[in-house]
């Protein structure tokens, strides 16, 4: 299928399960936190405020208007904690929808393992979703192997591991 397509498809599916949540719950307006991965939000927050919804889109680290800098990240922790402090801030009765895209699968699955009370659901987007038998440390090294047996990229290019720590 042609980029094109494939982006307009994902768009579409993922306006049809965000509908779904919205007409499937009690009358009221919902707050969606929107966590990126290559993608932006823009349309989806227009579309979501304009029928009366609370939108919040955030920046994960090293990312878009977040000021830290890729060096500063040591590991997934490192990466979600801005949606982790996000979710921590909640008034105590609140709950949202998270939805993920691409590596933002792992952050709202982080979100959801710490704070399952203040989840009412989770969409993913073309996402990772990752869980007790797939740690992200396994989808991140096999992705790592895939992208070094191609001939155009550099050798050295490494893998994250338990060491990865240490060089703090």
């Amino acid at each position: 299928m042609e980029p094109i397509k494939v982006k307009h498809v994902v768009s579409f599916l993922l306006f049809l399960c965000l509908a779904r949540i919205c007409t499937s719950s009690p009358v009221g307006k919902k707050h969606f936190v929107l966590v990126h991965g290559a993608w932006n939000w823009y349309k989806m927050t227009n579309l979501l405020t304009s029928i009366g919804h609370n939108v919040t889109a955030l920046d994960l680290a090293a990312a878009g208007i977040n000021p830290n800098q890729v060096q500063q990240l040591y590991s997934l922790s490192d990466y979600v904690e801005p949606l982790i402090e996000f979710v921590e801030s909640l008034p105590l009765m609140e709950r949202v929808i998270l939805v993920g895209h691409s590596v933002g699968g792992a952050a709202i699955s982080t979100a959801m393992e710490r704070f399952p009370e203040k989840i009412f659901a989770a969409v993913f987007a073309n996402a990772l979703m990752l869980g007790p038998t797939l740690p992200y440390l396994t989808v991140f090294n096999k992705s790592i192997r895939q992208v070094r047996s191609r001939p155009y990229i550099k050798p050295g290019f490494a893998t994250m591991d338990d060491q990865s720590k240490s060089a703090r």
